[in-house]
């Protein structure tokens, strides 16, 4: 697929891996609207354990496409509400007028372990990180399925393999995985090639969020700070000895919607991290 002029939505895209792969997309030549919480994040339904993205880094975000000559929109959304998503969709077409490469970044994460985790913390990782890639790409085929197009979902290497204290998370991104695998399937008929991505240890406010949230990090490197701990673990455990960024997983996505003939694969950007992991 060719990128330039073409439009591309991406949810959670006001800071991290989202805004990168807007940033790498606007670069290209596409239209791209960056879709994230905006003044949502404030409403008690968006709660969560660390700050979520406000209307500022979506500004932001917005701002520095255009100041680097790129053309973009900035859309509020919650994915785990239908409405919510099909108005981005519909505002996204008002923008741009057609649609072809939707990115489901949007999730959250929370950490602990099963024996007392929270049932509302589990519903809602599961309504942002699965429910949510259901409802904006059930949103978006209508349309889609006119002229073909690209769905990516951001999974994790943790969607591969299970860890202690985090298995919600990694049930959620297992279930993007399986999910991206039935709508390859699916939709292949209609041109639609639909792909997900699985970053490993990406420097973004979600991984430090949980990383601060234990001490074991950082008490087992003997760091200070949990930028230290988060070095000295990608040193360590990593292969090519650094963490992922997430311009790195830009360029993931813009590989997929260049490779025309690759749909229901899981790319696993992690540095070799989960190696002899398929």
């Amino acid at each position: 697929m060719q990128i330039e002029g073409k439009t591309v939505l991406v949810t959670g895209a006001a800071r991290g891996i989202g805004r990168a792969i807007a940033a790498a997309y606007a670069a290209e030549g596409a239209n791209v609207v960056l879709a994230d919480l905006g003044s949502l994040a404030h409403q008690p339904a968006a709660g969560w354990h660390y700050g979520l993205s406000p209307e500022s880094e979506l500004a932001n975000a917005a701002k520095d496409i255009r100041e680097s000559g790129g053309s973009c929109a900035a859309l509020e959304v919650d994915v785990s509400d239908r409405a919510s998503c099909q108005n981005l969709v519909e505002k996204s077409l008002e923008a741009y007028g057609v649609l072809d490469i939707v990115v489901n970044n949007a999730g959250v994460l929370r950490a602990g372990a099963l024996a007392d985790f929270d049932e509302r913390d589990w519903d809602r990782i599961f309504a942002v990180n699965v429910k949510g890639i259901f409802l904006l790409s059930q949103a978006a085929l209508p349309y889609m399925k006119e002229r073909g197009g690209h769905i990516i979902n951001i999974a994790s290497v943790l969607g591969k393999q299970g860890y202690a204290e985090i298995g919600a998370y990694c049930a959620s991104k297992f279930a993007a995985i399986s999910l991206t695998q039935s709508m390859a399937a699916e939709l292949a008929e209609y041109d639609i090639r639909v792909n997900s991505i699985c970053p490993g240890n990406v420097d973004t406010a979600m991984t430090f969020a949980h990383l601060a949230s234990s001490e074991g990090l950082q008490q087992h490197y003997e760091t200070e700070t949990v930028e230290e701990a988060f070095d000295a673990f990608n040193c360590d455990r990593i292969p090519l000895g650094r963490g992922q960024t997430p311009e790195d997983m830009a360029e993931a996505a813009l590989y997929l919607s260049r490779a025309d003939n690759v749909t229901g694969i899981s790319l696993v950007v992690d540095g070799g991290y989960g190696i002899g992991v398929s």
